[in-house]
């Protein structure tokens, strides 16, 4: 256990200078949206605040896809490979440093856009819906913040993948990558759907909706099966444990 959390601090002080980056570029952005509020049209600004967290998945994939490149690049995974870790100890301590990190800036960045904008959060809360601002706070939120992560995890466990195959090759890694990682999502639908109907069984999640129409604000509760997430999260598994495979037994440096 030691020496796992010895992997995932080495990858959290890696990731250091990712996390700053994106810190200073989410407060100028929240800076420059509060010099905006009494400019721009009520509400504008709370809804542009939440175009960083269109972004995070993507550092995700960057993260996902560098994790393993830059030890290559760097020469140090002939000492990764040779400390006595498995695969999986290695792969899941650049996962989960990288996974903290999305956490944090996804919370830094919701708690310092609300901060400054709790005003219209609770104006936008009072012209909901009786039905939907009761579920809104429950099971809203926490079916959102799953989703999110699951959003998150995704394009950095595929491009990780992606690249362990690459290194079969010594030419052409990043169309390898690229090949890879759109046939790893192709898989991931496929195999997520014939795995989710063994989960049939499991109850759907009621979610409160809310839309604009002729008659005013009108709203419903829509039933999403809960089969189809844990499904992507057994296929996620899947590329997980092979991705530690290939490194652990396939991989010669």
């Amino acid at each position: 256990m030691r020496s796992w959390v010895s992997l995932f601090k080495k990858e959290i002080r890696s990731l250091l200078f990712t996390i700053l980056v994106s810190v200073l570029l989410v407060s100028a952005w929240e800076i420059y949206l509060i010099t905006r509020m009494d400019v721009w049209p009520l509400g504008l600004t709370f809804g542009l605040g939440f175009i960083p967290f269109a972004i995070f998945p993507l550092i995700m994939l960057v993260m996902g896809y560098q994790s393993f490149r830059q030890e290559w690049k760097n020469h140090t995974i002939y000492l990764l490979k040779s400390l006595p870790r498995s695969g999986s100890e290695i792969v899941s301590a650049k996962l989960a440093s990288s996974s903290l990190v999305y956490v944090v800036l996804t919370l830094y960045t919701l708690g310092l856009h609300m901060f400054f904008h709790w005003d219209q959060f609770q104006m936008l809360i009072g012209q909901m819906p009786e039905q939907v601002a009761n579920t809104f706070s429950t099971t809203t939120i926490v079916l959102s913040i799953i989703t999110y992560i699951i959003f998150g995890i995704v394009p950095y466990i595929l491009s990780q993948f992606s690249y362990l195959v690459s290194c079969f090759y010594s030419k052409f890694r990043w169309l390898v990558s690229i090949v890879v990682f759109g046939l790893s999502h192709y898989l991931l639908i496929r195999l997520g759907g014939f795995v989710a109907r063994l989960f049939n069984w499991l109850p759907d999640i009621p979610v409160g909706i809310m839309w604009s129409g002729p008659y005013g604000q009108e709203a419903a509760t829509v039933y999403i099966g809960s089969g189809p997430i844990i499904a992507i999260v057994i296929v996620l598994l899947g590329f997980f444990f092979t991705g530690s495979w290939i490194l652990e037994k396939q991989l010669d440096v």
